[in-house]
């Protein structure tokens, strides 16, 4: 019980480190692909400022976006182009320090019109503007898509101007990449933690399982020692109690009119048969697995049951050529608990079937009664020991029932319940035919 337990904890507890670990990696990975755009974003401005300086230098005009010529726009517009294409950059513009557009790699920011609309970080684009300081944005997202910007301010004829280089598309993919590892891991951990909340579950079951058992083999061992003495006290006094009612019923009253010899007699019996059922529940010894045929143990079963139930009506369906394997004694034990249940529950007036359904290479023995089913207490512990529906039941009777049906590797089960709508109540015992 614990090492399954323990063994699933500890595999649940090393593939959660084994994946934090690995987010780690990533983590650090994503570091130093930030690290490595933000490098290459500052080194791509650098370079286009100097050719910037170099280029426009020789314009024989004053640098400003209201007098920038539309061929050198369209121009400068066609190389940031080319060079975000091959730098893997989403766009690269060039402006005054107001934020005014001298050329664009996008067609759809024209020269002279304001950035700042298109900017992520209106006011670091400022900031930059101002105090001379390259910016990084913090990464964001647009439309869902990871998004991050680089202001970079450089001087050209004594005036400042500004370059906004957006989105390096490899650190972009190693964001995205980070988080579908993210999205995956956590669906990993999320089922992971749902089969480890099923299996200890699970193990809880079994646990539950198997306290009831050890209950349940305590009480036997309580039945097992107590078994012997309750039949030395008990079982011989009852004898010479129940033949004294029988020799002063013949001398005093020979024609059976006085009730209180049968009362003694009914009670001396009950008694006698609950020394007998408890002494039955602690026997463990090995059962016979000869040829028996089943039909004629039940009839005489319904011949000493309808003695004590006269007015229930006993019927056996079970083919007189049908023979099974097992302990014939341990079979009539098991008919005759099943059929004085059902008489008690019946309240002696109702009617009781036996029949034989053939199952494969084995059937199922049935016995269905008239009688009104098992309250819901009562039937999810109805084959423990000393659970009863009735006041007057000692609630044993379906316990050694089914002790005696898995000693004989048989199987027992309540296939329908009048209390919940089935007619009529009907338990079956699972029999491999052997013959």
């Amino acid at each position: 019980m614990k090492r399954p337990l323990l063994g699933a904890l500890a595999g649940a507890a090393a593939l959660i480190l084994l994946f934090g670990f690995s987010a780690w990696i990533l983590s650090r990975n994503l570091g130093q692909a930030r690290r490595a755009s933000e490098g290459r974003m500052t080194g791509l401005a650098e370079y286009i400022a100097d050719h910037l300086a170099e280029d426009i230098f020789s314009y024989p005009f004053e640098f400003t976006p209201s007098l920038f010529p539309p061929q050198y726009a369209e121009q400068q517009s066609r190389w940031l182009s080319r060079l975000t294409h091959a730098t893997g950059l989403e766009r690269a513009v060039i402006t005054d320090s107001g934020g005014q557009v001298y050329a664009s790699s996008e067609n759809f920011i024209a020269s002279g019109e304001d950035i700042r609309p298109y900017l992520v970080d209106t006011s670091l684009f400022q900031g930059s503007a101002r105090d001379g300081r390259p910016r990084f944005t913090p990464l964001s997202e647009i439309d869902g898509v990871p998004f991050q910007s680089l202001y970079y301010p450089f001087s050209l004829r004594g005036k400042r101007q500004m370059l906004a280089l957006e989105s390096d598309q490899a650190f972009i993919a190693s964001v995205e990449q980070f988080r579908t590892y993210l999205v995956v891991a956590s669906i990993f951990v999320i089922i992971l933690f749902a089969i480890l909340t099923a299996v200890l579950y699970a193990l809880e079951r079994r646990f539950q399982a198997a306290l009831a058992e050890s209950r349940r083999n305590e009480r036997l061992a309580f039945l097992g020692r107590t078994s012997a003495e309750l039949a030395h006290e008990l079982k011989n006094p009852l004898a010479i109690i129940k033949s004294s009612v029988d020799v002063l019923r013949k001398q005093v009253d020979p024609e059976r009119k006085l009730p209180a010899f049968g009362y003694l007699s009914d009670e001396v019996m009950r008694l006698s048969r609950l020394i007998g059922n408890i002494l039955g529940f602690s026997n463990e010894k090995p059962l016979e697995a000869k040829a028996f045929p089943p039909r004629a143990v039940l009839e005489e079963a319904a011949t000493a049951l309808g003695r004590e139930f006269p007015e229930v009506a006993w019927t056996v369906s079970v083919p007189e050529s049908l023979s099974l394997s097992g302990d014939a004694d341990a079979f009539r034990q098991m008919a005759e608990n099943l059929a004085r249940n059902a008489a008690h529950a019946m309240g002696g007036k109702g009617g009781f079937t036996v029949s034989w359904e053939e199952r494969g290479k084995g059937g199922a023995m049935r016995f269905a009664d008239t009688g009104p089913g098992f309250p819901k207490a009562v039937r999810k512990h109805m084959f423990e020991p000393f659970v009863s529906g009735s006041k007057t039941g000692t609630g044993l009777g379906l316990s050694i029932v089914r002790s005696l049906c898995e000693r004989s590797g048989w199987s027992l089960s309540l296939t329908s319940d009048r209390a919940q709508g089935d007619e009529p109540t009907c338990f079956e015992i699972g029999i491999p035919k052997k013959a």
